[in-house]
């Protein structure tokens, strides 16, 4: 306890993946990376419909982060360096040595792949090994199975559902189930995402160019 520092800039790399704290060059390649209108679904905070709508999101995440309170990162491919997503340390909470992962959002072409799997292996491993923290959570939209699905298949914990607790835009009224992984839980989770990472991977076509 204690040590919980969650500045920036961080470099998280792993043999697919480098989850790298953002920068304003790679704000072209993520727009391309987030046109496909499944990636804003259901996120808190979709990335927008246009490029103007895109910049202010980005600029809304940096001023969250400029307050200490998140860290805004960029995921991208290691063999290419191709920015294909976005990702964060919401909720830092030093006091209570706790952290969310999330406002995840990746190019779907990655979907259901590898890339989402080291992305969190990398982010967790920091936050239990370097950062020191005792609890990681996770939430996603009760609506969202896919992202369910990705989230127990980590090794997460589903601790419960909030029910209709926030009100979108849409009007539609949201309800989050709720995901953690406690300090001690941490060696088996890393193991087993570790092991699913050993499995070989191609990209999809295209994507690693």
């Amino acid at each position: 306890m204690g040590r919980m520092e969650f500045r920036g800039p961080l470099r998280l790399v792993g043999a697919r993946v480098v989850v790298r704290s953002y920068a304003p060059e790679d704000a072209d390649e993520l727009f391309r990376a987030s046109r496909d209108p499944r990636v804003g679904q259901f996120l808190l905070h979709p990335p927008g419909a246009d490029r103007p709508e895109f910049d202010r999101f980005v600029a809304m995440l940096l001023e969250r982060q400029a307050t200490g309170s998140e860290l805004l990162f960029t995921t991208t491919l290691a063999s290419s360096g191709r920015p294909i997503g976005m990702t964060r340390y919401i909720e830092i909470d030093r006091d209570a040595a706790s952290v969310e992962v999330g406002g995840t959002w990746l190019d779907p072409r990655f979907w259901e792949s590898p890339v989402n799997t080291e992305s969190k292996l990398l982010l967790l491993r920091h936050a239990f090994e370097d950062e020191g923290v005792h609890r990681v959570w996770l939430r996603t939209d009760l609506r969202n199975e896919r992202s369910q699905r990705a989230i127990a298949r980590l090794g997460a914990t589903r601790e419960a559902v909030l029910r209709e607790h926030l009100l979108l835009p849409s009007g539609h009224f949201r309800s989050s189930v709720y995901f953690g992984i406690l300090e001690d839980e941490w060696p088996a989770v890393r193991d087993r995402l570790t092991t699913k990472l050993a499995r070989p991977w191609n990209p999809p076509g295209g994507a690693d160019a």
